[in-house]
């Protein structure tokens, strides 16, 4: 079969992303990627058909930071999944109908890519690298860092923030179904509909770590979470000797620009004040940074968490997704500082399953420091991080995008 996936550069989704392109090629399929120029080297280094962007996305500088939701949170919505929606849909139609495209995969940034397909009456799949955020029964929707209540008051709350949701999600309405109607569809009663009415949702993360509508819809998939390392990322040396008996506090704080420089020097005082190794990871976010460091603590401008985490005691992060997945895959707690995103959402689960705490980003070093202890010195953190994510590991061993993706076309049928 054909499989086109839409995306962009938006950190935390390439390897997952990349992670069901090689495995749709292994399996013989023909892949094309439609992004930003950027990303040709790296789609056809997997094995991928490279078809850039024309008329938005136009991104030849992987570092560049488009979303800026760091000024505004709203600047995802304006600036990514709902803005240039037209152009999506287009630059999707024209290349279904250009490669013979059989199946649409559409990251859940790039939902124009599912009007595309459907206009064009072709499956769509809608991808979400992360646990879904879409409000449901038993669940309260993404965004606002809340947990499930399972009981009436949880229900009531439920109701009152999805009507919330909606109502935020809904100003873009009016424009989804203007390009809707200009391509021959029907208008949608919100904005959600058009995730709920993929032929798939694929959610990519641990059913157990999440916490899933109940019950959950029919086009809902958990396919497990993707634990690769990002693309760019380097072996790691350890600046220790092996016997130091210290414990290593990792700070990984996103691949991607979100205004983060302040939190990690707060975070490199805290760690400075412990007796611990501490190692600063920059990830391509912020490589130039001139940050001062104690004696105790190296900065490195980025390395694997593969290599890295199986040494780790704790896990300083934004909360972003695959970090989160990797540590508690190594059995490492965490202590999350989100930032915006899903991060909020991500934090909330890692407090609920006791593996880690949760405190803003604007935390003074002196309040980091006193969780990176209390983490520490708590040996329950590390045990239920490790039977978390020995169930993660298992969730991600028996990852089954594919296959869905290749029963895909009996449920378009």
């Amino acid at each position: 079969m054909n499989y086109l996936i839409v995306t962009l550069e938006g950190g935390g989704n390439i390897p997952p992303v990349l992670s069901i392109l090689r495995k749709l090629v292994a399996k013989g399929h023909s892949v094309y990627l439609l992004s930003e120029p950027w990303f040709r080297e790296l789609a056809e280094l997997n094995g991928a058909k490279f078809i850039p962007f024309k008329a938005y996305f136009l991104k030849s500088d992987r570092k560049k930071d488009i979303m800026e939701d760091w000024k505004d949170k709203n600047n995802t919505f304006k600036n990514v999944i709902f803005g240039p929606i037209r152009t999506v849909a287009l630059e999707t139609k024209a290349a279904i109908e250009n490669f013979q495209i059989d199946a649409v995969i559409a990251d859940a940034l790039m939902p124009g890519a599912l009007i595309g397909a459907e206009a064009m009456n072709i499956p769509r799949v809608a991808l979400f690298h992360m646990p879904e955020y879409l409000p449901g029964p038993n669940r309260p929707p993404g965004g606002l860092g809340l947990s499930a209540i399972n009981n009436p008051f949880g229900r009531i709350r439920d109701t009152m923030l999805t009507t919330v949701f909606n109502f935020v999600f809904d100003k873009f309405l009016p424009q989804i179904n203007n390009v809707r109607v200009e391509n021959g569809l029907n208008e949608l009663k919100h904005t959600s509909d058009l995730f709920h009415n993929a032929d798939l949702r694929i959610i990519q993360t641990s059913s157990t770590f999440d916490l899933p509508i109940s019950p959950a819809p029919k086009n809902v998939r958990y396919t497990g979470p993707v634990l690769d390392d990002p693309d760019w990322a380097k072996e790691w040396v350890n600046p220790w000797p092996e016997k130091d008996p210290r414990p290593l506090v990792v700070v990984s704080l996103s691949s991607t620009f979100q205004n983060q420089a302040q939190t990690i020097a707060n975070c490199i005082i805290a760690l400075g004040s412990l007796p611990v190794r501490g190692l600063v990871t920059l990830g391509l976010a912020i490589e130039n940074e001139n940050l001062e460091t104690p004696e105790n603590v190296k900065i490195i401008p980025n390395g694997s968490h593969d290599q890295i985490f199986p040494h780790a005691s704790c896990v300083i992060t934004h909360a972003g997704h695959g970090t989160v997945m990797r540590a508690l895959a190594n059995g490492v707690p965490l202590l999350c500082l989100p930032m915006g995103r899903d991060q909020a959402d991500n934090a909330a689960k890692v407090v609920y399953h006791g593996v880690g705490k949760r405190i803003s980003a604007g935390a003074s070093p002196s309040k980091i420091g006193k969780a990176v202890s209390n983490i520490l010195a708590t040996p329950a953190y590390k045990e239920r991080a490790s039977k978390l994510g020995a169930i993660i590991k298992l969730d991600a061993d028996n990852e089954s995008s594919v296959t869905e993706l290749e029963n895909l076309f009996q449920i378009h049928a």
